[in-house]
């Protein structure tokens, strides 16, 4: 890196232009000046190269009240979650993780075993809403605007996907019986009605 925002291994906003890599940097990094520096730069390169996993670690009481709470590692899966992971989703024992491209993994939360790894056919975009479940069903939201329904289950199976045709960033909201979706455009609410 050799510019000259102020100096030798710098850029300024107005080097990098529209190149989205290099906002992130002087936008989120460092001292989120806009401005990216050569250390700034390699610590993002860093990050990419660094060890990534999911570890399962359960907090225990230390022996005596007031003891310190003591940590132990219950399990732990070496595959690499780096870029966008949204935030995995614990339903009834089992523990579902969607990563970019549609890829949805399921584990036994209690072993840490994989049960099944699969895509997610038909929405195979990228994901940043994290999944929500209810009724024996999980949602998943891609950014696309595709929304599957799965039968919740260490072996999940797709039992719909639904094309709301606007990109959805944000985790859906179930509450009343009513999954609550917010896509670009629009917030939406569907449901089923109750008859009296």
């Amino acid at each position: 890196m050799d510019n000259n925002a102020g100096g030798v291994g710098k850029l300024s906003p107005d080097e990098y232009g529209a190149d989205a890599y290099l906002i992130g940097i002087g936008q989120f990094g460092g001292n989120q000046d806009g401005i990216v520096t050569q250390d700034e730069w390699e610590a993002r390169q860093r990050m990419g190269i660094a060890p990534s996993g999911l570890m399962a670690i359960r907090l225990e009481r230390g022996p005596d009240l007031g003891a310190p709470t003591r940590t132990r590692e219950l399990w732990r899966y070496e595959k690499s979650f780096v870029a966008v992971v949204p935030s995995p989703l614990y339903y009834d024992g089992v523990l579902y993780i969607v990563k970019n491209g549609g890829l949805l993994t399921s584990f036994d939360a209690d072993t840490g075993k994989v049960a099944k790894a699969g895509r997610l056919t038909g929405a195979l975009g990228p994901y940043s809403a994290s999944p929500v479940a209810a009724e024996k069903k999980v949602f998943l939201a891609s950014e696309e605007g595709k929304v599957t329904v799965l039968k919740a289950d260490r072996e999940w199976e797709i039992i719909a996907i639904n094309d709301l045709g606007e990109g959805c960033y944000a985790t859906p909201a179930l509450a009343g019986g009513h999954i609550y979706l917010r896509t670009n455009e629009a917030l939406y609410r569907f449901g089923t009605a109750r008859r009296k």
